[in-house]
């Protein structure tokens, strides 16, 4: 009885801890406690008041999968919606190619956020795909992006030591000259 009483008293508290926004909105929670929200829209960020966050600027973060370069040339790295300090790009113009990276928090940080653009020479949208651990893993987010857009994108990769990034370019998107993943960086909640 104590026990279940116990249980109770705790399953209240940490349901008056999620955000009024949030609630009703998780789908499936996994085994390692990774919530899948299908109904929060491209446009919510997660926030928290204070942060540990580490850019991914470093080779020892990044791995190139095909495509791309980690780089901190701002003239690169100039998007119509503003310049980064840092980010992944594609090393030339691609066409009928693979586009990705995969960038490493280890498992010690608990969300992944960046903004990505493709340039409005690219004829379709194009849709990146977030996945855990390798090029095949589980899908963690799928971000359709309109050619000339910008989107935000801020993740749960809690537990995940490699996340790929990447999207290919099929025929009816004929060249991209530009793709920036600018200033992405993993953060965890202090």
């Amino acid at each position: 009885m104590k026990k279940s009483g116990f249980t109770a008293i705790i399953l209240l508290v940490l349901c008056a801890c999620v955000p009024q926004r949030y609630q009703g909105t998780v789908d499936t929670v996994r085994d390692t406690g990774r919530a899948i929200s299908s109904r929060v829209s491209d446009a919510d960020e997660f926030s928290c008041s204070r942060s540990n966050t580490l850019p991914v600027k470093s080779r020892q973060l990044y791995e190139n999968y095909y495509g791309t370069i980690l780089t901190s040339d701002t003239a690169w790295l100039r998007t119509p919606g503003g310049k980064y300090r840092w980010g992944i790009a594609n090393s030339k113009p691609l066409s009928l190619a693979h586009f990705g990276a995969y960038v490493k928090p280890l498992g010690k940080y608990g969300r992944f956020r960046a903004k990505v653009y493709i340039d409005q020479s690219i004829k379709a949208d194009m849709v990146f795909t977030f996945r855990a651990e390798s090029y095949n893993g589980e899908v963690l987010r799928n971000l359709p992006i309109s050619p000339g857009a910008t989107k935000t994108v801020d993740i749960d990769i809690a537990g995940v030591k490699k996340l790929y990034i990447g999207a290919d370019l099929r025929i009816n998107h004929d060249r991209a000259e530009k793709i920036v993943i600018g200033e992405p960086e993993f953060y965890s909640c202090r």
